[in-house]
């Protein structure tokens, strides 16, 4: 539940990283090595900092924003929707926030999503899956939500979503395609092939993912098969996400970078 503190207010969830305050920024717009949750949304980066701050970074040129005040520190994750932000706070409540000012409203009642350990869109809504195993669908407007399902994913270690498609890795490294309707299930590629993933995002129907050797893969969903991309360059990613097209990574440092998933050639944004 957020507690108002006269003209501020100190709470707020989700995986985004805010400084404390702009003084944390570094006069070098091309760091962030403060942030603690991101989204990425219509070509955007929305970044939260340590501090609580939300900011919106120009992909093309590493510039940035601050976007409203610093109401973010307690922020658990971060997805981005169709048109706006989500974030899940340390207390279980769920916000929308509009991209373009911060404002943000509660979502359903306070509290509801206190035990979700991953988040996701696919299509219209958000989809979670709680510490019990169960995956709940929600509406983003209204709150309602619904189980999707048996409590059949209490080993899920990433929950990744698109346009149509669930997309799980379970602890064992086993790759899973979810039916978002009805929560049936069917496995993609070998058992374990996914063990050593330490990041991923999905691309339309291809699962980009960092492996502990810093080697970057690209899986098809649809076969399962998989092929390396450029050279194993990735160990120190910290953040990994897509948007327009291409592939961003941030790494332990704070710089930013945009890898091109057709060879996995990079730049760096914001030097």
């Amino acid at each position: 539940m957020r507690v108002p503190t006269k003209v501020f207010w100190s709470l707020f969830f989700v995986a985004i990283f805010v400084l404390a305050g702009t003084a944390n920024r570094p006069v070098n717009a091309a760091n962030w090595s403060n942030t603690i949750a991101l989204a990425a949304l219509d070509g955007s980066l929305y970044s939260i900092e340590k501090g609580g701050a939300l900011y919106r970074t120009d992909l093309s040129s590493g510039s940035w924003v601050q976007i409203g005040k610093a109401e973010f520190g307690n922020t658990k994750m971060m997805v981005a929707g169709p048109q706006n932000l989500f974030t899940l706070e340390a207390d279980g409540s769920l916000y929308r926030v509009d991209p373009s000012n911060g404002s943000w409203v509660r979502v359903g009642k306070a509290g509801e999503w206190k035990n979700s350990i991953a988040a996701a869109f696919s299509g219209t809504r958000l989809f979670t899956i709680e510490s019990s195993g169960a995956l709940y669908g929600t509406n983003p407007m209204s709150g309602a939500w619904a189980q999707v399902g048996k409590a059949e994913f209490v080993r899920t270690k990433f929950l990744f979503g698109s346009n149509d498609s669930l997309i799980t890795i379970e602890q064992d490294g086993s790759l899973y395609a979810i039916n978002a309707g009805n929560g049936a299930w069917r496995q993609i590629g070998k058992s374990g092939d996914w063990i050593n993933t330490l990041r991923g995002t999905l691309l339309a129907n291809k699962l980009y993912t960092v492996e502990s050797n810093g080697a970057l893969f690209e899986t098809d969903v649809n076969s399962g098969t998989w092929r390396q991309i450029g050279k194993s360059e990735f160990g120190r990613t910290k953040w990994f996400f897509n948007t327009g097209g291409s592939l961003y990574s941030i790494e332990h440092d704070g710089k930013l970078y945009r890898i091109s998933p057709s060879n996995g050639s990079w730049v760096q944004i914001g030097k």
